[in-house]
């Protein structure tokens, strides 16, 4: 019986979407024995919420109704027994819907009271 280490054979892409569409990142492995999939973004763990879902064993990660909060590094992390590998990082980029509401929101100066 062969045994290899993970390989992350499918990378997740970089892409660009506006606040309000969905998006879906894959990720596909190999290795002996078969690697779980997990995910991360900015360096920090992703569950399933509301938003967020996982298909396929972890191969897809899907975020619905997405916001700037959204945007980020992901990354998938290929692990089993001999070890794990992380792919590159797809940077998820959320543009604003209505660009004139979004900066206004962005920069909301507050003024002291006289």
């Amino acid at each position: 019986m062969f045994t290899d280490l993970p390989e992350v054979i499918v990378y997740p892409e970089v892409q660009t979407k506006t606040e309000g569409e969905n998006v879906t990142l894959s990720c596909n492995v190999a290795g002996n024995p078969a690697p779980t999939i997990s995910w991360s973004r900015n360096a920090s763990p992703l569950n399933t919420t509301g938003r967020i879902s996982f298909l396929d064993g972890k191969k897809q990660l899907t975020i619905t109704n997405v916001n700037r909060v959204d945007s980020g590094e992901y990354r998938c992390v290929a692990s089993n027994s001999l070890g794990n590998i992380t792919s590159n990082v797809a940077t998820l980029n959320v543009q604003c819907k209505y660009i004139v509401l979004c900066f206004k929101t962005e920069h909301v100066v507050s003024m002291p009271s006289l």
